[in-house]
């Protein structure tokens, strides 16, 4: 049985650094997921849509973001890498 530790308003939660929001107290990010795609994303979509032949890893690697959150972009369809021509 998993126990979370609470506090008096709920799981332990840190604040967003831009919003406000809260985010969980393990986040490795200073942002909530919102204020990073707001933020980061258009660096990204740019980057990819730039550069041939990138992947998650690489893009993760330049940003210093966690490919999960690119892989999250990609499966919502809002990032889309480039094929290259032939």
């Amino acid at each position: 049985m998993t126990r979370l530790n609470l506090n008096q308003q709920g799981p332990i939660t840190r604040r967003c650094s831009i919003c406000g929001r809260r985010i969980p107290i393990s986040s490795a990010y200073d942002e909530c997921k919102e204020c990073m795609k707001n933020e980061l994303f258009p660096k990204v979509k740019d980057f990819i849509q730039n550069n041939y032949d990138v992947n998650e890893m690489m893009v993760a690697e330049v940003f210093g973001i966690d490919t999960s959150l690119i892989h999250e972009w990609v499966r919502e369809g809002h990032l889309e890498y480039k094929k290259s021509e032939l």
